[in-house]
Order: structure tokens, then C-alpha cells, then sequence
């Protein structure tokens, strides 16, 4: 059995047609889905880039790799999963999915796509879209084509490797990662003008009387206080844009194993390493613990699965372990994760009751009822997902709910004692 993974980078688990969204069409995820074991209660383990990704590899959550947030190196040479794979003879490949720079200890072959700005007119370079500013407060049409946006530079680096591997016959996993639908918001002028002239629902206003959240949410709102709802639509517009150009680039990924006849032996796993807050709680981009930013699509297919949708807690942590699994190698004992072989074959109990996901130190703790959220080992916030599942009604400061903190601060603990 091959494996390829894809991840579109900061696609949120609503964002896409299949999981419920009502503005975006994306018929080749849709068609991915309809063939996938689907995990409706998947969350990253970092609501960040490489750490998630770090977390992906390795099986661990980011407190034992040591990589809490983007530019930090491991703490220590990892093992990752393409290590466990070569022992059965495996190759390991990745394009655009995974940090290699910072992470010389990758058992990856990483097959970089073209430099995006060696392509770029200077016009292009100088267009507004590239302002810092304007990926937290704007978005609009690209004057780019899509075959100059990182994502497709990525898909045809990608059809060539799949195309030299399949020729060579070794099994493989291949990582691949799309950009889109990351910032900056500025799609192809074709997939903005789709949504420019649409009203979107706005995001659900937190009830007056509700407890505040943690300060640190307090503050990191008001960086976007001022902005108007016709910026909010736009912002939504072009992130809409980005998601329907990813679908267009892993329709073409999959026409790709079709044709090369690699779809009857080879695993899919589509996810992504984080959500987008899109508006929600007054928040834009990721950074932080709430469901938008880590709450990810998860589908897994092969012709030996059965389609179905699965609603139990998942992690990003539970891949590694899934593809020993399947490979047929031996599962490091230490991982943090679990194989998902009992959801997907409908056999066996299934262990995990929790997720963890962590930034910095600020962490997360998630079962089905209850998030508690801990900033730099203080006590943040509690919310009862059953009851308020937007996290609008910080319970952190009600004594009725000193325990449950109590309960869900030791379980961190003991996640957190597991390096």
C-alpha cells in the first residue's frame, strides 16, 4: 500500500462543501469524500504551521518535539514516520508539506517546487496583496493566474515526482501540501468574482452578558475592532476563493493517481494543519484555541475501506501510528497518537477521549463536552461545548465549575508528563 497525504494549509473544517458550507462548491473534495472514511471531530494539535506539522510526523504533541511555534527548530533529532517506513523499504517524499529547513533530521526527500518570486513579474511583486497589513485586513482578485499561485507550483512538482515514482515501482508515501487557502486572501480574479457580490451570514455575536474571555483574547480582538462588514465580506470572499483554487488543485492530484493507475493501491489522507478563524469570536487568521482555528477536515480512502462518517475524537497525532499501521511496521511505543485502524475497519474500541493543542504555552485541552484553556499555566477558560458550542460563555470564574477545571487541569498535566 502507498500513502499520500495531502494538507491544505489553514483550511477550517466548515470551509469546504462536503462538511456543510453553503457559499463554496468543491466537487473534488466532494468526490474524495464520498469514497473516504470522513472524521467529523478531527482537531490539528497546534493552531500554527509547523508545530502541527512537526506534531504530523512525529506522532507528538509539540510540548515533547519541542517546535511551539513557527521558526523554532526540534529539540533534538526526531523520529518521524518516514523512518519507520524506510525500514520496510519505503521512500519518503514531500513536497511543500512539511518545514525541512528547520528539521534537518527528516527522513523526507523534499522535491521543492519553483521559487514563486523568481516567476513574478515586477508588477506582481508589487501588487497590494504581498502588504503585510493587507493579510489581517484585506483581501481581493489577485492579478496572478492560478498557475502562479505556491499551490500549483506544488501540484506540478508533484505530478512529476508521482510520475518518476510510479515508473520506479518502490512503494512510497508522499506528503504533499497546498499553501492555498492560506493568506494573504487574494485569490485569481475568476475565483473572487464568484463571491464579491454575496452576503455572507455573519459570524454569531457573543451574548452581552456572557463572562469575558481571557485577556489575551480580549487583546488579540482588537486588532481587528475597526473593521467595517464590507471588509469582513471581502475577507471571507477571497478566503472562499483560495479554498475553491485548492479543490481545482486536488481534483487535478487525484486525475493524476487515476491515470497512473496508482488509486487501487495507494491511501489517501486528506487534512489540514489548521483552521481559520474567518470572523469568528471577532477574530481573523489563527493563533489561538478556539474550534475554528484547530477543529480540521480529516478523510481517509482506499478501495479496502468502507465510506462512512466517523464522529469520535481524532488528532493529528493519530496519522503516524495509522500509517505504521497499515504499512505493516512496528508502531514506536512513545507516540501520543493511536492507529485509526478501529474506525476505519469498524472493528475494535476505540481509546482516545481527549485532544490536546498547544501554541507557545497556551494549551488546550478538548473532550467531547468540555475545552479548558490554559495560558501560561494559568487557568483561562472552560467552556461546556455541549451547551455553548461557539465558546461564548467563559465558565472559568463560576465555582459550580472549579472541579470540572480541576478534573480536565490534571489530565493536561498528566498529557503534558508524557514526553
Amino acid at each position: 500500500m502507498n500513502f499520500l497525504l495531502i494538507t491544505c494549509d489553514q483550511l477550517r473544517y466548515d470551509a469546504i462543501q462536503c462538511n456543510g458550507n453553503p457559499y463554496v462548491e468543491t466537487p473534488n473534495l466532494n468526490r474524495l469524500a464520498e469514497r473516504s472514511v470522513r472524521f467529523h471531530q478531527a482537531f490539528c494539535a497546534a493552531p500554527i504551521c509547523s508545530p502541527s506539522r512537526h506534531s504530523l510526523l512525529t506522532g507528538k504533541y509539540p510540548f515533547a518535539h519541542g517546535v511551539v511555534h513557527n521558526g523554532i527548530a526540534p529539540q533534538q533529532p526526531l523520529n518521524d514516520v518516514g523512518h519507520e517506513l524506510g525500514k520496510a523499504g519505503y521512500r519518503s517524499l514531500n513536497t511543500g508539506a512539511i518545514p525541512h529547513r528547520l528539521n534537518p533530521s527528516l527522513s523526507f526527500e523534499t522535491i521543492s517546487p519553483p521559487n514563486l518570486e523568481d516567476l513574478l513579474s515586477e508588477e506582481q511583486k508589487a501588487a497590494m496583496e504581498w502588504e503585510d497589513k493587507n493579510k489581517r485586513h484585506h483581501a481581493g482578485a489577485s492579478n496572478r493566474p492560478k498557475e502562479l499561485h505556491k499551490g500549483y507550483l506544488s501540484l506540478q512538482t508533484a505530478i512529476a515526482a508521482l510520475e518518476q515514482t510510479a515508473a520506479s515501482g518502490q512503494p512510497f508515501q508522499y506528503w504533499i501540501g497546498f499553501h492555498e487557502p492560506h493568506p494573504p486572501f487574494f485569490p485569481p480574479r475568476p475565483y473572487f468574482d464568484k463571491f464579491e457580490t454575496i452576503t455572507f451570514e455573519m459570524p454569531d455575536s457573543v451574548p452581552e452578558d456572557a463572562p469575558p474571555p481571557h485577556p489575551y483574547i480580549q487583546d488579540r480582538k482588537k486588532i481587528w475592532q475597526d473593521m467595517t462588514p464590507e471588509q469582513i465580506r471581502q475577507m471571507t470572499a477571497g478566503y472562499y476563493g483560495l479554498v475553491e483554487m485548492a479543490d481545482t488543485f486536488v481534483g487535478m492530484l487525484l486525475d493524476t493517481l487515476d491515470r497512473l493507475g496508482l488509486t487501487d493501491n495507494t491511501m489517501i489522507i486528506l487534512t489540514a494543519d489548521h483552521g481559520e478563524q474567518l470572523g469568528d469570536h471577532g477574530l481573523f487568521l489563527k493563533f489561538v484555541l478556539r474550534d475554528p482555528s484547530v477543529h480540521v477536515p480529516l478523510m481517509i480512502s482506499h478501495p479496502s475501506l468502507t465510506p462512512g462518517d466517523r464522529h469520535e475524537l481524532v488528532s493529528g497525532v493519530d496519522l503516524f501510528p495509522t500509517i505504521c499501521d497499515y504499512a505493516g511496521v512496528e508502531t514506536p511505543a512513545d507516540l501520543h497518537g493511536y492507529s485509526l485502524r478501529p474506525l476505519l475497519g469498524n472493528k475494535g474500541s476505540w481509546p482516545r477521549q481527549d485532544v490536546l493543542a498547544q501554541i507557545n504555552q497556551h494549551i488546550m485541552l478538548r473532550t467531547k463536552e468540555w475545552k479548558l484553556n490554559v495560558y501560561d499555566g494559568e487557568l483561562g477558560e472552560l467552556y461546556r461545548l455541549s451547551d455553548d458550542p461557539k465558546e461564548h460563555c467563559n465558565l472559568i470564574g463560576n465555582p459550580a465549575y472549579a472541579g470540572v477545571a480541576e478534573q480536565l487541569h490534571q489530565r493536561m498535566q498528566e498529557l503534558l508528563s508524557m514526553k
